[in-house]
């Protein structure tokens, strides 16, 4: 019996004890006007996102790929039937996709480096929590999305298919070691009112032989007014080692970001700053490095539906490093037509100008064409 169908089995087990346990609490006096099934899916919200893309590089490679597809359900029961008590169980899950072979030669997809989490996995886990929420607060814990990257680095990334290279949330994978991205084993707190957000968090990881009771831990900050919003993050790793295995941090590892953006009628602008400590991976070495996004975005139909957008990445480590002109530089430049709410297809183009340490170019430039369905 293959592990996907033990765990269809378990499903179909839970929902079903779920619905009794429903039943068994209903008085049996009152008539049950209320359907087990509707009752669990009052609770539930399902979504998801299908995102394809093909790249041509300049040099004639094809690669079709993924970009990032999700699907997921986010649950919220309260615990109250006084609804100003707003006491509730919150969770979700939310699980990655391979639709399609992953191209590593022509990478067309929104996380820089993602892939190396999702080689041979069909389907694999993205996000995965539990918790409380009281008012304006709430906690959970598990895998999850960062305050350094919710808070501090969400205003710039707005690209569909290039760009977040120099925020480092993405320095590890999927940023779950360091914390920075959707961070692996992580509690973490939230307060939210009013345009005012504040997050701090820690990860529990043990995955060293430093590690600590708290092995990371990073807080976070955002302001939203009149379509203005800016942002900071920080994290910091305390049970880094000094050679690391792919699922180690780096010792000394310290990341700070801040963005912030403006969005009024059809134009948008964002703009990023990153100061990252022993953070940045380059193959097998970690840097410090100092990186700067930039966004420009215009709707240009009459029908809001029509989209032109252009910016570039810059990351640079510092002079002591003793990487020579080592960078990542690119412009990018991408047209989208809206059709359904946040879905879109999209052609995207980026120029990469990045150099080796010797100061020869690095990568080819790429152009692609992609697809967002979201449901």
């Amino acid at each position: 019996m293959d592990i996907l169908y033990k765990r269809r089995i378990i499903f179909i087990f839970l929902l079903f004890w779920f619905g009794q346990e429903i039943q068994a609490q209903t008085p049996q006096n009152k008539k049950d006007d209320t359907n087990w099934i509707d009752a669990i899916t009052s609770r539930v919200t399902p979504y998801g996102s299908l995102r394809i893309g093909t790249g041509f590089a300049e040099e004639g490679e094809i690669g079709i790929s993924n970009n990032a597809p999700r699907v997921g359900i986010k649950v919220k029961h309260a615990l109250s039937k006084n609804e100003d008590d707003n006491f509730n169980v919150i969770g979700g899950i939310e699980l990655g996709l391979n639709l399609v072979a992953r191209d590593e030669t022509v990478e067309f997809a929104v996380d820089p480096g993602a892939g190396i989490a999702q080689v041979g996995d069909a389907v694999f886990a993205r996000l995965g929590y539990a918790g409380f929420s009281y008012r304006d607060l709430e906690f959970t814990f598990g895998k999850q999305n960062s305050v350094y990257y919710q808070l501090g680095a969400n205003q710039i990334d707005k690209f569909s298919a290039f760009g977040g290279a120099a925020i480092g949330v993405w320095n590890i994978s999927d940023g779950g070691v360091s914390g920075t991205g959707r961070a692996n084993q992580l509690l973490k707190l939230t307060y939210a009112n009013s345009g005012l957000k504040i997050g701090l968090q820690g990860q529990a990881r043990n995955i060293s032989v430093n590690s600590k009771s708290l092995d990371t831990y990073g807080f976070g900050a955002s302001y939203t007014i009149d379509g203005f919003a800016i942002g900071l993050g920080y994290n910091k790793v305390l049970d880094g080692v000094d050679d690391p295995l792919p699922n180690q941090a780096k010792d000394g590892d310290e990341a700070f970001v801040t963005s912030a953006s403006y969005e009024k009628n059809r134009f948008s602008v964002a703009a990023s700053y990153s100061n990252l400590k022993q953070h940045q991976r380059l193959g097998d070495d970690f840097c410090d490095a100092t990186g700067v996004e930039f966004y420009l975005g215009y709707v240009f139909s009459k029908n809001k539906r029509w989209k032109a957008a252009t910016g570039f990445n810059y990351l640079t480590p510092d002079d002591d490093q003793g990487l020579g002109d080592f960078n990542t530089a690119f412009a990018i430049g991408e047209v989208s037509y809206t059709f359904k709410k946040s879905s879109k297809i999209f052609a995207a183009t980026k120029i990469d100008q990045s150099k080796t340490i010797t100061g020869d170019r690095r990568n080819q430039s790429v152009f692609g064409i992609g697809i967002k369905f979201d449901f």
